[in-house]
């Protein structure tokens, strides 16, 4: 069951091992990050020195002649206050210094990152297309597309920035408070009293506005979910006449982000004027306090002066912190989220090109032996029951059927897209799941109603069939599945651009296309789900011989739905729901006047 993106995305402590399997991209960079914390610290440590001299240059007019402030523990960084030019020059000096570690660090930080994110991603991907069809089954592509994008994206601002922000600021508040202490313990006391609060407001706020951010961006994710299955379905939009139906969803989902992005500005906006309030309230007793004590004589000027920088500093991190510790927060969810997509179960597969597989050799005898099947979560419908199906090397099997008979289900099964729940399907005696998946995969080819073409020209298109095969191979594959002819008709011929689902060429062209890549493969089994039934009578005939010059002498699974496709087929099976009510072929089938006759009268065709 699909995580809704709240779950999916909320951080549980509990799950902290989770998180601690970022050490696998994290270790590469160890030094990396070891001299990013250095550079951070020394840039945090570089801020208080240059406030510290702020104040100094600040307060130097009212401190000169006042012995207190030169007899200081202090006295190693005070320089002659006499002198502005040499002060103006060693903060320029610390700037300088500050300056290129800062940029240093920001690049330290993206190259690292970068390279994290690049192997992220990959692994991410790969993971996706390594799941079993089960796992598509209850998602939306959309969805988890989006999904997969916005935890990457908020992984890579943890790593380039929150940490090194977080770092930064924490430095500064410790630092900076233990600078204060030293200057007054009266004023830092009364300027830490107001901490609490702020930091109560901060965790209450920042849970909320947290929670708010989930939600917008998991409305975000149903919008691009939208845009894509719109896109997709664009022909069904068109012939539809749904383009204003699919502009209003579209419309009634980014009101509803709007919406949410404006609850989150008002309320962000009324924290941050709350700390705004009550930092600027908090200074200002801090200069009323230290105004008195400088009348009394207990505080002198210059130090007073840098107090108040110093406040201004520590104050300004303060506030800072919460929104950086949110930030960490939701980066921590997102690695948790995306941690346990790359731990779902995988298929066995092949998913680097590297990788070595073992090379089978199949004869093509396929045998279902009382094979039940039906989906994880819809387990009181029977999708097959008992199925028994022999195919031997060589020969034609067709399955004809009403919709929802279970056709495709048999085919989905042989491939190993699903498994079943009952029986056994097996392979030259052999059951399925002892093959390597990849190996056998790979000795079967599988022509679907919906020709899917990928982007790119047609030559890459037919080669997906075999990715290392020679020009010569691919146009050889081409002229057998008859489509050599339209292929060399366009004037760019195979180095054609076709577009995405290749729009560009007839269902007849994708087709032919489809099964070119099929025969390219020169599979040892072959799987046809209806290949011909959304073809016109002469697309048809065309896709029929190509279709068997591909099925001569390989054992061939058929799924029918126009039955004058069949007719020459070694054995037909007859399903309705989920079972084979009867088998034979076709001329014992019509003499049986079961049925598969009833079927072909329905369809008014003269098979004989």
């Amino acid at each position: 069951m699909e995580q809704t993106g709240e779950e999916a995305r909320k951080f549980n402590w509990k799950n902290w091992g989770a998180v601690r399997k970022m050490g696998h991209y994290l270790r590469p960079h160890a030094w990396g990050y070891a001299l990013g914390v250095l550079i951070i610290s020394l840039s945090g440590v570089l801020t208080l020195l240059v406030t510290r001299l702020w104040g100094q240059l600040g307060g130097v007019g009212a401190s000169i002649g006042d012995e207190a402030s030169v007899e200081s523990p202090m006295a190693m960084l005070n320089i002659d206050m006499h002198s502005l030019t040499e002060v103006g020059w060693l903060i320029l000096l610390v700037l300088a210094v500050q300056a290129t570690l800062s940029f240093g660090r920001v690049l330290l930080f993206a190259k690292m990152t970068e390279d994290m994110m690049l192997a992220m991603r990959n692994d991410a991907f790969e993971a996706i297309v390594s799941m079993p069809m089960k796992f598509f089954d209850t998602r939306r592509v959309g969805n988890l597309n989006s999904r997969v994008s916005a935890d990457i994206t908020a992984i890579q601002d943890v790593f380039t920035t929150t940490l090194a922000e977080l770092l930064r600021q924490v430095i500064i508040i410790v630092g900076g408070i233990l600078a204060l202490l030293y200057f007054s313990v009266t004023l830092t006391l009364l300027m830490l009293a107001t901490l609490p609060v702020m930091i109560i407001a901060a965790i209450l706020f920042g849970r909320f506005i947290r929670k708010l951010s989930k939600r917008t961006q998991d409305q975000v994710a149903e919008s691009n979910t939208i845009v894509q299955e719109t896109l997709t379905g664009i022909i069904s939009v068109k012939s539809f006449a749904n383009e204003a139906w699919e502009v209003l969803r579209y419309l009634k989902s980014i009101k509803e982000i709007r919406s949410l992005a404006m609850r989150g500005a008002i309320w962000r906006g009324a924290f941050a004027s709350f700390i705004i309030l009550f930092i600027f309230g908090a200074i200002t007793l801090v200069i009323f306090k230290g105004a008195a004590l400088m009348m009394e004589g207990g505080l002198a000027s210059e130090h007073f002066f840098t107090f108040l920088l110093m406040t201004g500093l520590v104050a300004g991190s303060i506030g800072g912190i919460a929104a950086q510790f949110s930030a960490l927060q939701q980066g921590l969810g997102a690695i948790e989220s995306l941690m346990e997509l790359m731990e779902e179960s995988r298929e066995e597969v092949v998913t680097q090109m590297s990788q070595a597989h073992p090379a089978l050799e199949l004869r093509g005898d396929v045998a279902f032996e009382d094979v039940h099947f039906h989906y994880a979560n819809r387990a009181d419908v029977n999708v097959l029951t008992g199925v028994n199906l022999r195919i031997e090397p060589g020969k034609r099997v067709a399955l004809v059927g009403p919709s929802g008979a279970g056709k495709s289900t048999i085919a989905s099964l042989l491939q190993r897209f699903h498994e079943p729940t009952g029986g056994v399907i097996k392979v030259d005696g052999k059951p399925l799941e002892e093959y390597d998946l990849t190996g056998l995969r790979k000795r079967m080819a599988f022509v679907p109603q919906e020709v899917i073409l990928f982007g790119g020209d047609i030559r890459s298109n037919i080669a997906y069939g075999k990715t290392d095969a020679s020009d010569a191979a691919i146009r050889s594959a081409a002229e057998q599945a008859n489509a050599l002819d339209f292929i060399e008709s366009f004037p760019d011929g195979f180095a054609t651009i076709v577009g995405e689902r290749g729009v560009q060429l007839s269902g007849g062209q994708r087709q032919r296309i489809a099964i070119a890549r099929a025969i390219l493969r020169d599979p040892d089994i072959l799987i046809l789900d209806e290949a011909t039934s959304a073809l016109d009578a002469t697309s048809e005939k065309e896709v029929q011989l190509a279709l068997d010059a591909l099925m001569k002498n390989r054992s061939s699974l058929i799924i029918a739905h126009r039955l004058s496709t069949i007719k020459n087929a070694n054995q037909i099976a007859v399903l309705s729901e989920g079972t084979i009510l009867e088998m034979g072929t076709h001329d014992t089938l019509i003499a049986s006047g079961g049925a598969y006759k009833k079927l072909v009268e329905n369809q008014e065709i003269d098979l004989a």
